[in-house]
């Protein structure tokens, strides 16, 4: 589904109200701080370029993110349990 920065960053927000409330089973929690970057890049055309050092972290971000959703569906989804099987 395609969001807007503002429906992103309150879905990251939304994730960790949910965390809270579920004890963080999977140790999602971890994400968050990459989440919260993500969150933060201004995807207007205005803005100005990121430096090296942000597009870096950027991407070190999203693979962090990804890592962590491959394994939460591999190792603690319902639906990546009935894969497995």
């Amino acid at each position: 589904k395609l969001q807007t920065p503002a429906s992103f960053a309150q879905s990251v927000q939304e994730l960790t109200i949910a965390l809270q409330r579920t004890g963080d089973p999977a140790n999602l929690n971890r994400l968050r701080p990459h989440l919260e970057l993500l969150a933060n890049i201004d995807p207007s055309p205005d803005a100005p370029p990121p430096t090296w050092e942000q597009l870096e972290n950027g991407l070190v971000a999203v693979r962090t993110v990804v890592h962590g959703l491959v394994d939460y569906i591999q190792n603690h989804s319902k639906k990546g349990t009935d894969q497995q099987q």
